[in-house]
């Protein structure tokens, strides 16, 4: 469960002098199965684990295309419909599909729900104790199963439960053709995935020592791991920490200190690059920071249409998480957990000031610790009684920073 926030912590973060106006949640989805099946002769392919997804199994979305907004869809998770995608005979209810939200992920992000609605409805009394506006939330949700499923836990299960909601309410949640999407990387922009190749390659001698070290202590198990193995070493990771994610045993051979090696190396191999270089982070991030940043800006500045929306949510990966962490020096260089979480939040000042921007602050959150924003350390950039709060001069300079000026340019492999 996430830490609760007791009222002296309240009181220094949400004083009365600022007026919290918006929250942003980036999450990654709730705990799944593997993806593919790999280590079937140590752990089960098929998990006895979604009992509370009988209309989900084996499925996928089907969408209404909206001829109004083709890129953001509109659509009442009642009114899905579903077709199988694979030819997997299941033996008992209950089973799972690969790469699926499990019972446990679940629960997970109800429970996250409920802590955003302690804190958000509760303790600050920012959201209505009960949903009626549709125009309160907005929702935003990648192409898959996993990710919609997460974000509808998340609302109904643990934020909104349905005693705080109208019977009438549909949730209504965006999305996005699969190459525009701004949530995950683009594989069309060739210029991230030559760099993307050119990291993995760099990490098979960065890492060579340590896999030979993996090599070693897994032995009964593989034969050899590598970045390229047959499992990889990154299929061995997503198996193995699905599989202890979701109570299933596995062999003892995955002590703390492998499981711990393995993930240093999948997450440099995979992710090191955008924490090392500015132009990875544009090129894979970029797009969805504007999303936020055009978000932030249209309350600030009373656009209409922003008039009611208080909270956006937005259901991602861990490749959504990586380098956005990488974005806000919240990097850890492991691997973002299931239901891990980012949170902007926007504050208005009840002090007179000359402009809209110098009345307004942001805090950046990541699994609920605050950040400290090494671009907004200076006196000037940061509240002057919490430098966690940016001002928004300096958030925008920030996140400005990281968005492609022409991003179908700069995808360009020259």
């Amino acid at each position: 469960m996430p830490p609760s926030y007791d009222d002296e912590k309240i009181r220094f973060y949400y004083p009365d002098h600022l007026q919290l106006k918006l929250v942003q949640v980036i999450h990654r989805h709730g705990e799944r199965t593997p993806v593919k099946p790999f280590l079937e002769h140590v752990i089960p392919p098929l998990w006895n684990l979604c009992h509370e997804a009988k209309e989900f199994q084996s499925s996928i979305l089907l969408f209404q295309e909206d001829k109004n907004n083709q890129d953001n869809l509109k659509l009442g998770y009642e009114q899905f419909t579903y077709r199988r995608i694979d030819s997997h005979s299941f033996p008992s209810p209950g089973t799972c599909a690969f790469g699926q939200l499990t019972d446990i992920g679940r629960r997970s992000m109800t429970e996250l729900g409920a802590h955003f609605r302690t804190l958000y409805v509760d303790k600050l009394k920012f959201l209505d104790e009960k949903l009626s506006n549709d125009k309160l939330l907005y929702l935003r949700s990648t192409n898959y199963a996993r990710t919609f499923e997460s974000l509808q836990q998340l609302v109904i299960g643990g934020l909104y439960p349905s005693q705080y909601r109208s019977n009438s309410y549909v949730l209504k949640i965006h999305t996005r053709a699969f190459y525009k999407e701004t949530l995950h990387q683009n594989s069309k922009c060739k210029r991230l995935m030559t760099l993307i190749k050119q990291f993995g390659e760099a990490s098979k001698l960065r890492y060579e020592s340590d896999l030979k070290y993996l090599t070693t202590q897994l032995k009964p198990i593989v034969n050899e791991v590598k970045l390229d193995s047959k499992p990889s070493l990154n299929e061995i990771f997503d198996t193995v920490t699905a599989a202890k994610a979701n109570k299933i045993p596995i062999p003892k051979e995955f002590t703390e200190e492998v499981i711990d090696k393995i993930d240093e190396i999948s997450t440099g191999e995979w992710f090191n690059g955008f924490y090392e270089t500015l132009e990875m982070r544009r090129l894979a991030i970029g797009p969805f920071i504007a999303d936020l940043r055009d978000i932030i800006l249209s309350k600030v500045n009373n656009i209409p249409e922003a008039e009611d929306l208080k909270f956006a949510i937005y259901s991602g990966h861990d490749s959504t998480l990586a380098p956005l962490i990488a974005t806000f020096n919240a990097f850890d260089h492991r691997w973002p957990k299931f239901n891990s979480h980012l949170i902007l939040e926007l504050f208005e000042s009840k002090e007179e000031f000359s402009s809209a921007q110098d009345n307004h602050y942001v805090r950046v959150r990541y699994n609920d610790k605050i950040l400290e924003l090494p671009a907004c350390q200076n006196d000037d950039k940061h509240h002057p009684k919490d430098k966690s709060l940016c001002t928004l001069k300096a958030f925008l300079t920030l996140v400005d920073s990281h968005i492609p000026k022409d991003y179908i340019r700069e995808c360009l492999d020259t």
